[in-house]
This record gives C-alpha cells, structure tokens and sequence, in this order.
C-alpha cells in the first residue's frame, strides 16, 4: 500500500482524502490537536491515521505529501517536507511571496525531490481540444473571464479567520483564481507584460481584492483581457478567443466549445463532467506515474514560480 501525508484541514484537503481512499492509498494527517479532527469528514475518520509528532513520521515511508494549507504557510510547509526528504504534490498558488524561492529551488535539485502543483483545469478535455484546434492559427486577441461569489466556493461558507479573505494570509482573487493565469501561460505563450486594475468591493467582511481586471500580452504577441471576480452573483468561466475569420469560445460552465463564424455557430460537446474532484484525481495519478517512473524535473516548480510572478506583478500600483 501507498502512503500519502497531508498538511492542512479545509475542504480541498478533504477533497484530496475522498481521492486518495479511492484510489486505496493509506492517508496521514499531520495535526496539532484534537481539536483540528473536527475539520475532517467523520465518516471517513476511520480510514485516516492522524500524526501528532514530527518525529513519527520517519517511521512511515511516504510516496509524497499533498500540502492543503493556507497560501501563507506553503513556504514553510515546503522547506519542512524538502528537509525531510519528502515528495511534494503542492496546491496553488505555491505561495504568496518570493522568500528562499531560489535557495529552495536549488534544494529540491539537490535532494531530487519530485514536486508537482495541482493546476487541475489543465487536466480539462476541452482544453486539449481547443489547443488542437488554435494549433498554427493567427489570434488576434482572447477573453478570460472567471467569477462566481465567493460565499458559495465552500459548502460550509466563509469564516472569519478565513485565509482566502486576506490578503496577508494569502488571499484575494489574484492568487485564489490563479488558474487562468496559469492557463494562458501554458497555452497562449508567457505572459511577460500585465496591469491590473484591482478593488476591495465587499470591505465589510473581505480585507482583499475581490475584484481584477487586467491588460495583458504574451511572448507570442498574444493581447488580452483577464477578469477575475468574486462578488459577482453569475457564475462565469471562459476562455473566449478573436480570430480572424471565427471566434472561439471554451465554455466550462456549459461543458462546450463554440466556433462562430458568419455562416453558422458549431458546437463541441465534452462527453465527460470533468468535475474537479476527478480533475484532481487525475492530477494525483499523474504524480504518482511520474514518482514511480523516477521522471525528475523542476518543470512544475518553475511553472508555478512563473505563475507567482505574475501575481505579484498584477499586485503593483497601476
């Protein structure tokens, strides 16, 4: 049997339990105190082991670690599982700041600890079909839209203390809705200049931007416009692209991709759901081939770095 540590206590980290059961791998938490089981699906209690000590993890030989924490703590969550020479399979964003990035980054080539972050949307089958599609055509611009409230993002809501509320925890709609950053990087060429307009809608109860509208051009000379939102009512996630004789839009929501021209409107169908949960999954395995297969690179880690980059540029006065 494999096992999988994991390091944080919120939804996705329970997302990443439901997976990993499935998949009949032995499931480890790393907690503080009783009072942090409580975060964690009951039914399931009985298939997890729950570490109290750092010193009993050297006893258990684990395949990787998922790290499902607050953005803020993903650094040090990176440095602890490097000195331990522990696989990392580590959500986004990798992290909020720009602390020991390259002394880490060194580290993990040293140590050849494999690292993976899970951009699951990649895993999307519409994705592989659009970037089929745009394969050696001329675009002359792209929409990205993402928005949905964010009170509906978790089931049991939004709490006070809440990492993705604030900024200096590591959220706001930049860094939380860092996908589609990544998504343009990885099919439209990197994003090498960017200004965002950003605000602070909802300052009652959120003490980040819940709102960004950016500018953007890639080194493929590739213009466009990001908007990310988490306020807005409509639940909206597209990728929408300008060319010259037809537009094309990927549609998540909808599960389609359409392709307008002036004679006729063509609809691609995704067969599958492609919901995040197996989305995920798929990511989980991926990992798993890549540590089996011992295919070490730093390709992921330099990929979410980029991301990071980005975010923070988004993050400058405009």
């Amino acid at each position: 049997m494999k096992n999988v540590l994991i390091l944080g206590s919120g939804s996705i980290a329970n997302q990443h339990i439901e997976n990993l059961i499935e998949l009949k791998i032995n499931v480890f938490i790393l907690i503080k105190n009783h009072n942090q089981k409580k975060r964690f699906d009951n039914q399931k209690n009985s298939q997890i082991e729950f570490i109290y000590k750092i010193s009993e993890l050297k006893k258990i030989n684990f395949l990787f670690a998922i790290i499902a924490s607050a953005t803020s703590k993903h650094l040090s969550q990176i440095k602890f599982l490097i000195k331990e020479k522990i696989n990392i399979f580590c959500e986004k964003p990798i992290s909020n700041n720009f602390l020991d990035i390259k002394i880490l980054r060194k580290e993990i080539i040293n140590k050849k600890i494999f690292f993976y972050v899970n951009y699951q949307l990649k895993q999307h089958r519409l994705i592989k079909q659009l970037i089929k599609k745009i394969k050696n055509r001329k675009i002359n611009y792209i929409d990205v839209r993402v928005g949905h409230n964010l009170k509906y993002w978790r089931k049991k809501g939004i709490r006070k203390n809440s990492y993705f509320v604030d900024s200096k925890k590591g959220g706001g709609v930049i860094y939380e809705l860092i996908h589609e950053i990544n998504l343009i990087n990885y099919i439209f060429g990197k994003i090498i200049k960017i200004k965002t307009l950003k605000k602070n809608i909802i300052k009652k109860y959120y003490k980040c931007e819940d709102q960004a509208i950016s500018l953007f051009n890639t080194n493929k000379n590739i213009s466009g416009i990001l908007v990310q939102d988490m306020v807005s009512e409509d639940k909206v996630r597209y990728i929408k692209l300008f060319m010259q004789e037809d537009i094309i839009k990927l549609d998540f929501i909808k599960n389609n991709i359409y392709i307008k021209n002036k004679k006729k409107i063509k609809v691609i169908k995704n067969k599958f759901q492609d919901l995040q949960k197996d989305l995920i999954k798929k990511n989980i395995e991926n990992f798993i081939k890549i540590v089996k297969n011992k295919n070490f690179n730093i390709k992921f880690f330099d990929e979410a770095v980029y991301d990071l980059k980005i975010c923070n540029k988004m993050h400058e006065k405009f």
